[in-house]
């Protein structure tokens, strides 16, 4: 079975280079792409898709050099400026003339007072649509109806929420867990198993966890579920290699078919990459 972390990180550690984002501050840990292979071939991971890092905010001059030099291993999902001029063009750049297959959508960055399920998330959803890329969306259960919306809107966009949509384990059973589960009811939906330490309560292997993601699997189908480590958070989280380990913790176990799934069979089926068809 190939191993594809859906959802990492990597930044550049040269801002003379590589500049980072004015006013984000710069990483304290190490998250350098050679790095990230050396762990990823320790723990027999074939590839990742590389989500453009806040810190170098919409400079993506980093992630472009990383999937260019190891293109058989990363594909890149974009982050454009939705307060910018014309975020669809920024983006129609980042796919066209970069090779970037996805974008993430982060509310944080939106307009003041400006909703997601607006006009510039209808643009940039559109031509998710048009292109053929992925949309995924970082955000926490108060944007769910926005993104229920633009689902609706725009069926044939696919759409990934990110870390659970940062539901939380005493939260099982309750309206938010039942608002993630229930944007099931867009085919398009995905949802990114990940991001484990943020939301659960208790210490490795964060077992609080493991009955959301049953209930995942229940309403989506693990061939719309993806596990991944947000590296280079996970190395002082737990460890890279332990945070693959999660997926081993979870009770009850995952059959055969929900790992290959999980572990790489969606994300690669999604983005048609890595073997994905």
């Amino acid at each position: 079975m190939k191993k594809i972390d859906s959802h990492l990180h990597v930044w550049a550690h040269d801002p003379e280079k590589y500049p980072y984002r004015s006013g984000g501050g710069e990483p304290s840990a190490r998250g350098d792409a050679e790095f990230l292979i050396e762990l990823q071939e320790e723990s027999g991971i074939s590839g990742a898709l590389i989500v453009q890092p806040i810190f170098h905010g919409f400079d993506h001059r980093y992630v472009t050099d990383t999937i260019r030099r190891w293109p058989e291993r990363f594909i890149g999902m974009a982050l454009v400026n939705p307060a910018g001029s014309d975020p669809v063009a920024e983006l129609r750049r980042l796919v066209e003339k970069d090779g970037y297959r996805g974008v993430r959508l982060n509310p944080a960055l939106w307009p003041d007072g400006k909703s997601m399920d607006g006009p510039i998330g209808d643009a940039l959803l559109g031509y998710c649509e048009e292109a053929g890329i992925v949309a995924g969306f970082l955000i926490e259960p108060r944007h769910f109806s926005e993104v229920d919306a633009l689902c609706a809107r725009h069926p044939g966009a696919p759409v990934i929420i990110d870390h659970f949509g940062r539901v939380k384990p005493a939260e099982a059973g309750k309206p938010d867990v039942d608002a993630l589960l229930a944007l099931s009811r867009h085919p398009n939906t995905y949802v990114k198993v990940s991001g484990f330490p943020v939301s659960s309560e208790h210490d490795w292997p964060y077992s609080d966890m493991s009955p959301i993601v049953g209930r995942l699997i229940e309403s989506y189908g693990a061939e719309r579920l993806m596990f991944a480590t947000d590296f280079p958070h996970i190395v002082a989280q737990c460890g890279y290699a332990r945070g693959w380990q999660i997926a081993d913790e979870l009770e009850p176990s995952l059959s055969d078919t929900e790992r290959e799934w999980l572990l790489g069979g969606t994300v690669s089926k999604l983005f048609k990459y890595w073997g994905g068809q």
